[in-house]
């Protein structure tokens, strides 16, 4: 089984000083409400969190959501970006070879976020990828055995499409690669990734 904790903290561009990225550099894990988890072949917690408007303190959660995907994850996705996005786990996608899990970092190329990725694209030439001949960012970030635990952290600039308002997301994906028994609720605290990949865009 695969267990993925997904932080994403939203900000502003008042929020970018050198006080919260330093707040966002040490926030790379939170606890796990276990009796949450339940079998299957990849388990996610999403959190979304901001920073309280009154003083520099670390992210609130303000949105937590727990959600179960089977076989049907192990996909590129679909032609159409918007779907994938929704139905996927966004900016990675997961494969599994017998008990190992391949995951990979791509970029979702949706119109929200204007910061493309390009450049290496592990399945440039293959021709039955939807990433065929497309400049666009896919590469394996890593290979988890089991209890091999992996970080994803990457940033990104989004718009909102209804206002055209501007704000920014840093993303943290703990993954650990282990029997559902073996989910406490500080599993993250306790040990140091044995991967770590990062996808850093200098955001202006």
């Amino acid at each position: 089984m695969l267990f993925i904790q997904s932080l994403s903290t939203y900000y502003e561009k008042q929020e970018r000083s050198s006080e919260y990225a330093r707040l966002r550099s040490d926030d790379l894990f939170r606890g796990i409400d276990c009796s949450k988890i339940e079998e299957c072949e990849v388990f996610v917690q999403f959190l979304s969190l901001r920073y309280d408007k009154e003083k520099v303190s670390s992210a609130n959660i303000y949105r937590e959501q727990y959600k179960q995907y089977g076989e049907s994850l192990f996909t590129e996705g679909i032609k159409d970006p918007y779907a994938s996005f929704n139905k996927l786990i966004p900016f990675i996608r997961v494969f599994k070879y017998e008990e190992k899990y391949r995951i990979m970092f791509c970029d979702e190329n949706v119109a929200w976020c204007p910061t493309k990725r390009t450049g290496h694209n592990e399945a440039f030439n293959d021709e039955k990828s939807l990433f065929y001949h497309k400049n666009r960012l896919n590469e394996t970030a890593f290979i988890l055995e089991n209890n091999q635990y992996g970080r994803i952290i990457y940033n990104n600039r989004y718009v909102d499409p209804d206002n055209s308002h501007w704000y920014y997301g840093w993303h943290v994906y703990n993954i650990i690669n282990c029997d559902i028994s073996e989910c406490k609720e500080k599993m993250f605290f306790e040990k140091n990734p044995d991967y770590e990949y990062k996808q850093l865009l200098d955001l202006r």
